[in-house]
């Protein structure tokens, strides 16, 4: 099983477009997939699944029949918070955030 990227113009955030080759056998079928690169929306999982929701609705009208998204791309850490800890210690600001963060998560069953 090969990548075989094909040429496109990158859209938005820079997703790639791709095509996956099956192997050697001419007549194995072709997926075109998209690689999303995006980041959520911090702490608003409602707005989260709306550009997820986009992105998935741009991927298909380019042709793709598999879409990638970050690992946690729902619910997600964000990237770069301590939230204001220390060892011992966590700032007002950092308890604010972590409680943003809190809120903003999903159940999975």
């Amino acid at each position: 099983m090969a990548l075989v990227p094909t040429v496109t113009q990158p859209v938005n955030e820079g997703h790639l477009f791709a095509e996956l080759d099956m192997g050697a056998d001419s007549s194995a079928p072709t997926v075109r997939a998209t690689l999303v690169q995006a980041s959520t929306v911090f702490y608003d999982t409602p707005a989260t699944l709306d550009k997820a929701e986009r992105l998935l609705a741009e991927a298909a009208s380019n042709g793709s029949q598999l879409v990638v998204f970050p690992e946690a791309f729902v619910g997600g850490y964000p990237r770069g918070s301590n939230f204001g800890v220390t060892i011992g210690n966590r700032t007002a600001k950092g308890k604010e955030e972590f409680r943003n963060y809190h809120s903003a998560a999903i159940d999975v069953p």
